[in-house]
């Protein structure tokens, strides 16, 4: 029974198949004829596409051989007005009349023509007296034919490539058409005049000609004015051709249009014609076939219908197919497997196209922060809307938003926690700003603590808003981040040009951190920072170098006074690292001076330790404790070492009887080797040793600080100053003042009493 149930299903489906077979038969028989018509235009169709392509390839490649020539024209003339001393002199002395020089440059510039074979002329404008020397001669600029161009390059050097133009050097010529680059000296000021070098046209065709048969293909290179610079002789005419394989292709370079046209031929509009009717006689076939299928399909489909039909009704409400379900087999299983698979390659394909355009995102932002990209109102309009921005620009308020703290944040999370910290911020402020009606953001993490965010709003939110915005940013991070965030803001900008000035703003503002505090909104002051104030603070550097070195605890005074002074003028954070690099620097110099073992102390202990400080801390007040702990260090370890060596001990007792008795006009090395009974040459040694200058500049810079005191505040004359101080010649007094202090004591008294 069962066998005979089979084979009914089998007669059935095979009787099926037959009604199936020879109904599409006429179809197949149809289609093929139509296949062999639309061969024959699918083959006209490949040899159009190719010469297309072929004329593609021959444009890009004779654009690229012109503008790599004219790049290496430009390169070679521009290295040579860096380098070469007998231009350079030709045009720095111009009042030289110098034969020999002029034949000099001459040879030069000949040689020049030599190693570039596409120049037809060279030439160079002295603008001081407004020479003009080419190869052979020297002239007035007003009787050279080329004046008129030179005087207009004057004004404009530098410029790329000019159009095509006559170049005479006789008025008797009738002229050479030429390409002209022209570049002043020196190259950025333009001050000295200019090189002009010119390049016959007809040589730059000469470069393409092997790559194109002439025949076949014409080449045509068009300048700014549509001039074409392959084709300058108007009594030859170029053959006629075929637009509608043409190519063209702009340079990056000089801007000029190359365009490659096959020359047109009765053969080639024959065959077109030919293969247009094949076409017309094939997609009439193709809709009979097409009729006939579509009826003979609608006859054959009531099987499979039913068949769908009963299979819907056995599985009703099925979803998903999954592996093993018995009601899809053979050619249905490997169907949905193969559709499974297109599924999840499609979803892959989806998220990669995501991460792609992000990276494309922020690529871009990042040029528009950086002033790398420039960008005006028509290509934001242009590129907006794929960005996920507003068209029109509207108003933009740079805000960065700077973790504090950074190096501790690094310290307390791993790169994990750190990523999800980020995101978590970025969430808040998109979250926030989504919420806010007309207004979208754009943030990047310029830097590993500082998010840059773009906000944007249409004209009419006003400024106050968006503060009350940015205020929310601040509040909601806060509350929710577990670690503090400093913000700062830029002015609004207005254009898109203005982005890279408004983001250099909010950064600027940040620099104030370390004076105003952690933890709140900082807005761009704008005012640049004083430099008479900093160039002051590294005055008094100097000083607290010479005490800390000499164990004087006036320093700390001197220290603090600094650091509150800074805290006065709101020092930003720039200005503070350059302060104390440059006490780091002085104090290392000072070092260098001083004892082995006080150097190994500086470099293995006290330096590391300043260095690691400016590295890391943010806040004024927290470096100036640390500084004031490592130098307070440093002396402590100073003194011990002193105080455990007996020539150390001795030559403190020295230096505090020179403190005391520094007015003695007889004091000096002899006199101390007197009374204390060493060497004076060891005495030097050792006060050189322990505090990083000889005796006699200690001793001078004493006498020379007290007179500066006396000075300033008495009105004693300046020989009883002099003779107070241990100077038995005013004279000598006046100049060792000049030499140090850099005014005469006459003129510091007035400075300092009004």
């Amino acid at each position: 029974m069962g066998f005979k149930l089979r084979r009914e299903r089998t007669g059935s489906s095979r009787t099926w198949f037959g009604k199936m077979l020879l109904s599409y038969l006429p179809a197949f028989f149809i289609l093929t004829a139509f296949l062999f018509f639309i061969f024959f235009q699918i083959l006209n169709s490949r040899n159009q596409e190719a010469a297309r392509k072929t004329n593609d390839y021959i444009t890009r490649q004779a654009q690229l051989v012109v503008d790599s020539s004219l790049t290496a024209i430009d390169q070679k003339i521009t290295l040579e007005m860096l380098r070469n001393r007998t231009v350079l002199r030709y045009f720095s002395e111009p009042t030289a009349a110098d034969l020999s020089l002029q034949v000099d440059v001459m040879n030069e510039l000949s040689e020049l023509k030599i190693a570039n074979p596409l120049i037809h002329s060279i030439y160079m404008v002295r603008a001081d007296d407004r020479m003009v020397l080419n190869m052979s001669t020297t002239y007035p600029l007003s009787r050279y034919p080329d004046a008129p161009f030179i005087e207009s390059s004057l004004k404009s050097p530098n410029s790329k490539w000019s159009d095509l133009r006559l170049y005479k050097e006789l008025p008797s010529e009738t002229g050479t058409p030429v390409v002209t680059l022209t570049r002043s000296v020196s190259i950025f000021s333009g001050r000295y005049g200019l090189i002009v070098i010119n390049v016959n046209a007809a040589s730059l065709q000469q470069l393409v000609r092997d790559m194109y048969d002439a025949s076949v293909t014409q080449l045509h290179l068009y300048d700014g004015a549509e001039q074409d610079l392959f084709h300058t002789d108007p009594s030859t005419a170029a053959p006629k051709a075929n637009k509608t394989l043409a190519s063209a292709s702009v340079s990056d370079y000089t801007g000029w249009r190359l365009v490659s046209e096959w020359n047109d031929g009765k053969w080639i509009t024959f065959l077109m014609s030919l293969f247009n009717v094949w076409l017309v006689l094939g997609l009439l076939v193709c809709v009979l076939a097409l009729g006939w299928i579509v009826w003979m399909t609608r006859q054959n489909y009531r099987p499979i219908r039913n068949l769908v039909a009963q299979l819907e009704r056995y599985s009703p409400g099925s979803g998903a197919v999954k592996d093993g379900d018995e009601r899809y087999g053979g050619e249905f299983r490997y169907i949905h497997s193969m559709m499974e698979n297109m599924i999840d390659q499609n979803s892959r394909f989806q998220l990669q196209l995501q991460q792609d355009l992000e990276v494309k995102r922020n690529f871009y932002l990042y040029g528009l922060l950086e002033g790398i990209r420039q960008v005006g109102p028509e290509e934001w309009a242009a590129t907006a809307e794929q960005h996920g921005m507003y068209p029109s620009f509207g108003k933009v308020i740079v805000v960065v938003l700077e973790i504090d703290r950074s190096a501790e944040w690094r310290r307390t999370y791993g790169q994990e926690e750190q990523d999800g910290w980020k995101k978590a911020v970025e969430a808040i402020v998109g979250g926030l700003t989504e919420q806010a009606e007309g207004c979208k953001v754009w943030m990047l993490w310029t830097m590993a603590n500082q998010l840059a965010v773009m906000l944007m709003s249409e004209g009419d939110v006003p400024d106050e808003s968006l503060s009350t915005l940015i205020g929310e940013w601040h509040a909601r991070i806060r509350d929710d981040i577990p670690f503090e965030m400093t913000i700062g803001l830029g002015e609004p900008a207005a254009r898109p040009e203005n982005i890279h000035d408004a983001y250099q703003e909010a950064l600027a503002a940040l620099q104030y951190k370390s004076i105003e505090g952690n933890n709140r909104i900082l807005k761009h002051a704008g005012r640049p920072a004083g430099r008479g104030e900093v160039f002051r603070h590294l005055q008094r550097i100097d000083g607290i170098v010479d005490l800390l070195r000499l164990s004087d605890a006036k320093w700390r005074a001197e220290f603090r006074s600094l650091i509150r002074q800074m805290e006065l003028d709101r020092a930003s954070r720039e200005d503070i690292e350059q302060v104390m690099n440059y006490l780091i620097f002085n104090l290392g110099r000072a070092v260098e001076g001083m004892s082995a073992e006080y150097r190994r102390l500086w470099s293995t202990d006290i330096m590391p330790a300043l260095a690691k400080t400016l590295a890391e801390v943010e806040m004024m007040g927290d470096i100036a404790h640390a500084f004031f702990e490592a130098l307070e260090a440093f002396e402590e370890r100073v003194e011990q070492s002193r105080e455990s060596r007996n020539q150390g001990v001795l030559i403190k007792e020295v230096k505090a009887y020179i403190e005391t008795d520094f007015a003695r006009p007889e004091l000096s090395l002899d006199y101390l080797s007197e009374k204390f009974g060493i060497s004076g040459k060891y005495l030097s040694r050792l006060f050189k040793e322990e505090f990083g200058l000889k005796f006699v500049d200690f001793l001078i810079d004493l006498r020379i600080r007290h007179a500066q005191q006396l000075l300033a505040e008495t009105s004693l004359p300046v020989q009883e100053i002099s003779e107070r101080i241990g100077y038995s010649s005013p004279i000598s007094f006046a100049r060792t003042f000049k030499k140090i202090v850099g005014v005469p004591p006459i003129d510091y008294r007035k400075e300092k009493q009004g």
